[in-house]
């Protein structure tokens, strides 16, 4: 219930923030009719499926997003619940998630990681990361200076040499996210998250261009695909970092 209580606010940040809107004024009303929402037409996931998708006053469709973003922070907050358990890690993971929830939303539907989003969620990880030293939390300021340099470089240069080329493979939100990553979850975990967001979105690309649903050319909205390999990592970085140390001599 937490989750998804929180999924209906990253709505309204990923609806609002981009456009340097308030997240506060105005309340929630149909962006349709006009019309204030009341709290009956607030109610997480619930409402969306009493109401059907459709505005109470005018029967404007609502966006099914809503709903879904609601349902996967709510479970995503329940899977950290359930391998991390009641420890420190676990608000700190939360917070980290709901960032990439926010930044997956507007690439997927803007094509666009926000400045006014990335760049303060880059100070926020950097000030967690520096109060780790009193916790004793992972991953350190060492592991995530290097994780920072490791994720922001690779990209940089991915950036650089696609510019000379005049070619637009990503964008310097990616770049910038690559680092927020690296800060997150360290070295060398970062590079185990940047695997595995190439490997599922090559594969979704190459699966929407079978099914005729996207050209070979047209970009893909990476964010989200970086985000879910940073949650695998979050998640599961002990494993993977002991699976590192295996392959890697």
């Amino acid at each position: 219930m937490v989750g998804i209580s929180f999924g209906s606010f990253l709505n309204v940040v990923a609806d609002r923030v981009p456009q340097r809107k308030s997240i506060v004024s105005p309340p929630s009303h149909c962006f349709q009719c006009g019309h204030p929402l009341e709290s009956r037409d607030l109610v997480p996931v619930l409402s969306y499926i009493i109401l059907r998708g459709k505005c109470r006053y005018c029967g404007a469709a609502i966006p099914l997003r809503s709903m879904l973003v609601e349902l996967i922070t709510g479970l995503l907050f329940v899977l950290a619940w359930a391998v991390l358990g009641p420890q420190w890690q676990l608000p700190i993971v939360l917070l980290y998630m709901c960032i990439l929830i926010v930044l997956s939303i507007t690439d997927l539907e803007g094509g666009i990681i926000p400045g006014i989003i990335i760049y303060p969620a880059v100070g926020i990880t950097l000030i967690i990361t520096a109060v780790k030293i009193l916790t004793g939390l992972s991953p350190d300021i060492i592991s995530a200076s290097i994780g920072l340099a490791s994720g922001f470089g690779l990209f940089f240069l991915i950036w650089c040499i696609a510019r000379l080329f005049k070619k637009e493979v990503i964008g310097f939100g990616d770049v910038v996210m690559g680092g927020l990553i690296g800060i997150m979850v360290g070295f060398p975990l970062v590079m185990a998250a940047i695997y595995l967001a190439v490997l599922t979105g090559g594969l979704m690309a190459i699966v929407l261009v079978i099914l005729g649903l996207r050209k070979f050319t047209e970009p893909v909205p990476f964010a989200l695909f970086l985000a879910l390999g940073t949650v695998v990592a979050l998640l599961w970085g002990g494993e993977i970092t002991v699976l590192i140390s295996l392959l890697v001599p």
